[in-house]
């Protein structure tokens, strides 16, 4: 068992150092900023203050649509009503917007409620698109230390990891993204989903078209820490209607270290405990190089200890997601369906 326990961290380091190798490598590719008017539209549902905060901010060289069933009071830029009957609100609200808007061959940028939309976020994104890019997405990067800021920003499912380690399809995430015309087509094709995103990118993959991360997402606020667990199992649910190949190797290559570190106090093995502080070390150095700043970082063990909470929450529910209120079940590439206990409960 313990010989087992010890590859276990083996391979853990060795995957931690080849993701470090192909992130340094990826750094080296110099990105381009490119001015430019954009159209920023917004899907909202419910906004937090923070959130408001946002969107009343002014957009540089941008201009803001609210694709919105109501007007946020303090908002800048322009209200576009939507009341989707999908039941991904989110990509209800865009494919309504792309669907009435006058667009043309300009590029659209959808940036959620949470993200602060500044001129190097815009830059970036419209950079890519520039350099031949279909669709140039953010990775998202939270302001506030913690847990959430350890998983996306230090630790080996940050999108820049992810990124870098990828084959086949691009990982997409959806906080803030600029689309070509012909994403934007793919996008309004797309069926009622959950995790849009992952959808959008295996479509644009199959098409032959580039897609490109560009640029960091700054979320402004973080979440409790039950809103916060409910989302990444959700994520894990993605995940797996999406990509299920991928699902397994969660635990055992993402969030290894917290049962490793369980196993090595309860065993008390030697050789275990110094292969998980090798383990733990590298982790740590990576999350400091991911973060550009020297220094100690340990919020990438409390990011992977959510990952596997929520890993195991979307092992126990199975294709049972709970969003906004609404029992739903998660079909084959992530396509929705309304139970028939939420079904008679949106009736009345």
């Amino acid at each position: 068992m313990i010989r087992a326990l010890v590859s276990w961290c083996v391979i853990g380091i060795a995957f931690t150092a080849v993701a470090w190798m192909r992130v340094a490598r990826a750094r080296r590719r110099a990105q381009r900023l490119a001015p430019g008017a954009a159209l920023v539209l917004r899907p909202l549902d419910a906004p937090s203050p923070a959130e408001l905060d946002n969107l009343a901010a002014h957009l540089p060289g941008a201009e803001q649509v609210i694709v919105s069933p109501w007007r946020p009071a303090r908002a800048s830029g322009r209200w576009l009503p939507s009341r989707p009957r999908a039941l991904n609100r989110k990509l209800g609200h865009l494919q309504l917007a792309l669907s009435t808007l006058e667009l043309g061959a300009a590029p659209v940028l959808s940036v959620d409620a949470d993200v602060r939309v500044d001129g190097p976020l815009i830059g970036a994104l419209l950079g890519a698109l520039a350099d031949g890019a279909d669709l140039a997405w953010a990775a998202p990067h939270p302001c506030e230390p913690g847990a959430i800021r350890g998983l996306l920003v230090q630790s080996l499912h940050s999108f820049e990891v992810l990124d870098a380690l990828g084959p086949g399809a691009k990982p997409i995430c959806g906080k803030a993204m600029a689309l070509s015309p012909r994403a934007q087509a793919a996008l309004e094709d797309l069926p009622d989903c959950i995790g849009e995103d992952l959808e959008l990118s295996q479509v644009l993959h199959r098409q032959g078209l580039r897609v490109q991360r560009a640029g960091v997402a700054r979320m402004s606020a973080a979440s409790p820490p039950r809103a916060a667990l409910a989302r990444f199992t959700r994520w894990m649910q993605v995940l797996r209607a999406h990509r299920p190949a991928l699902f397994p190797s969660i635990p055992v290559l993402f969030t290894c270290t917290p049962p490793l570190l369980g196993a090595a106090a309860l065993t008390r093995s030697t050789s275990l405990a110094v292969a998980v502080a090798v383990l733990v070390a590298a982790r740590t150095a990576l999350a400091s190089f991911l973060e550009r700043r020297a220094g100690i970082r340990l919020d990438w063990l409390k990011g992977e200890a959510l990952l596997l909470a929520a890993w195991l929450g979307a092992l126990a529910l199975g294709p049972q997601v709970t969003w906004r209120g609404r029992r739903l079940r998660v079909g084959p590439h992530g396509r929705l369906l309304e139970t028939t206990a939420s079904a008679v409960r949106g009736a009345g």
